[in-house]
């Protein structure tokens, strides 16, 4: 099944799959960090009497979370169970 991937890939110039996987990471930094912006409106408003560190903190966390994605979509060895499969083989 890994072949059928891989073929799916080469038959895409790499112009293209480069594109995609940076389509993918701008989306996935602006989805988390929206969403990270308004749990942390939600939990300054109903939580911590409208302080702002919430809001702060929780765009924060979806930022880091976007791009961590990113950089495994960029480099998949960094992924630890892709260190564990080629140890296997």
């Amino acid at each position: 099944m890994s072949s059928n991937s891989n073929n799916k890939e080469a038959s895409f110039p790499s112009e293209e799959i480069l594109s995609r996987k940076w389509d993918e990471c701008i989306s996935n930094v602006i989805v988390k960090s929206g969403i990270g912006l308004s749990v942390g409106v939600i939990a300054s408003a109903l939580v911590f009497k409208k302080r702002s560190w919430p809001i702060s903190v929780s765009t924060g966390l979806g930022l880091g979370y976007a791009l961590s994605q990113c950089e495994r979509n960029f480099n998949p060895t960094l992924v630890p169970v892709a260190k564990y499969a080629q140890e296997k083989k």
